[in-house]
């Protein structure tokens, strides 16, 4: 591994640290006191990397899953990631274009997730 390399790398952490420090100072107490609940910021880079807690909560989201409906783990987390990656593209092309019609979303029971 180049010293360049290991400067980007390290620097992401640094940056995915921060944003999701901030994010947490900024939103955690309200959600404790309030909403007595917990708060885990979905910090995403540009590049495609996901920040610490935002794995570990797809990991259990996922894991929840997939013992409820008797599917594998793979299969959905392979889901759960392409489901975010399409929100993000709409969100993105929304974003450019604006909304043209309105959006009409599937309830997550409705959908099949052994597509293969």
């Amino acid at each position: 591994m180049s010293l360049a390399v290991i400067l980007v790398f390290s620097r992401k952490q640094w940056y995915q640290r921060r944003v999701r420090g901030q994010k947490k100072r900024a939103y955690a107490k309200r959600v404790i006191e309030i909403e007595k609940g917990t708060f885990s910021p979905f910090v995403l880079s540009t590049s495609g990397g996901t920040g610490e807690e935002c794995c570990r909560v797809m990991r259990t989201l996922a894991s929840k899953i997939a013992t409820r409906h008797g599917n594998t783990y793979r299969e959905i987390i392979e889901h759960i990631r392409l489901r975010l990656r399409f929100a993000l593209l709409r969100v993105c092309l929304v974003s450019l274009r604006g909304a043209r019609t309105k959006i009409n979303y599937t309830p997550i029971s409705n959908i099949d997730i052994n597509l293969l």
